[in-house]
């Protein structure tokens, strides 16, 4: 990366919903296979590629976020000379639309003139994947292209991606244009919202797009400069596993395909730890009427009931005789009396009572009384 200073930027911003589970909290502070939090991923890989000063903006729901990375310890090497700072727009009356990212930035412009950079790398929360943004840097400097987008190659577009966007290239490996999956291909290249530039560029759209359209997002606006042919933005093909969580339902879906080993070791690569906040909690206890099969247990819980093809986050209680099976329950859940739980995402500290179950081939969500 030739000795550049890089400012890591963790855009939650353009985030999907994810139903009742992002009703009340951030999308980045999303509980993923019962330890982990959505934002871990893309915090863990810039920290894993040497990219010690990192910004997240936040939407929405601030306080989880805080909750979650506390002083970023867990993902900074050196407090000394890094930082992880939590931006959200503090801006009065700014209307829905215009609550965009780089708005946001906007609104905390005193701190990002503090600090010392060259090259800004953008990346979101709701693609995980190990991604080593060393290379990516390289092959962006050595291009001369002003912006270099991350893309991935699929080929069930038909099916998958619904919510991605997918780049067009030219003979060049430049993107000509940008456009919304219409699911009419199966072999297409779909962005990962992933940017690296110049700060040349980054402070050019932070100036420019106010008088352009202040409703444009980073993504919208270098689709726009590049139509208009004001920058070139060239193309970096990601070619390792990414798994999209962009609904309840693949939230759902993909966080069950992980409890196969195959795919859970393409996501978590050898040398590339995931981090995350660490909680003091005891190992998992089972009773002597404990089944557990195609399941992940967090530290905490305490199991004396059946349990297959689910995820139990931290402090999760399933009493004698109850049954929980394909379903994803949060901390501090209890399933008792002989209930039997089945396909449905429960928030934090629900109790469970009675027989329940989605009744279609969407996860049935359980709130918190």
């Amino acid at each position: 990366m030739n000795n550049n200073k890089v400012l890591g930027i963790c855009n939650l911003h353009n985030a999907p919903s994810l139903g009742g589970l992002t009703q009340h909290r951030s999308y980045g502070s999303v509980t993923m296979l019962g330890r982990y939090a959505l934002i871990d991923f893309t915090l863990s890989n810039f920290s894993n590629s040497g990219i010690d000063s990192v910004a997240t903006l936040v939407p929405e729901f601030p306080n989880s976020i805080h909750s979650h990375i506390r002083n970023g310890s867990a993902w900074t090497t050196n407090m000394k000379t890094g930082f992880q700072f939590i931006s959200h727009n503090d801006t009065p009356n700014l209307s829905r639309v215009n609550n965009t990212d780089i708005n946001n930035i906007i609104s905390n412009k005193s701190f990002f003139r503090l600090v010392n950079f060259d090259t800004v790398v953008i990346a979101p929360s709701h693609y995980l994947s190990s991604m080593d943004f060393r290379p990516i840097i390289s092959a962006h400097e050595r291009s001369g292209v002003d912006c270099t987008v991350v893309y991935i190659d699929v080929f069930d577009g038909t099916t998958s991606f619904d919510k991605g966007q997918t780049v067009i290239l030219d003979k060049d490996n430049h993107v000509k244009y940008f456009r919304n999956n219409t699911q009419k291909k199966d072999e297409i290249k779909v962005s990962l919202d992933t940017f690296v530039m110049s700060k040349h560029l980054f402070e050019k759209i932070l100036k420019e797009t106010p008088n352009i359209n202040p409703a444009f997002t980073f993504q919208k606006m270098i689709a726009y400069l590049n139509s208009e042919k004001e920058i070139v933005v060239g193309a970096y093909r990601f070619e390792h596993y990414v798994t999209p969580i962009t609904s309840l339902k693949e939230y759902v879906q993909n966080s069950f395909s992980l409890l196969k080993y195959e795919n859970r070791r393409k996501l978590f690569r050898s040398g590339w730890p995931i981090y995350t906040t660490t909680h003091d909690t005891p190992p998992a206890k089972y009773g002597n009427n404990a089944s557990v099969k195609d399941s992940i247990i967090s530290n905490g819980c305490k199991i004396d009931g059946k349990v297959e093809h689910s995820i139990l986050s931290r402090n999760v209680v399933v009493g004698k005789g109850s049954v929980v099976s394909n379903s994803i329950i949060f901390t501090d859940s209890v399933i008792t009396n002989k209930s039997k739980a089945n396909y449905i995402v429960t928030e934090k500290n629900v109790v469970i009572e009675s027989n329940i179950s989605s009744e279609t081939d969407t996860p049935l969500f359980v709130k918190s009384k």
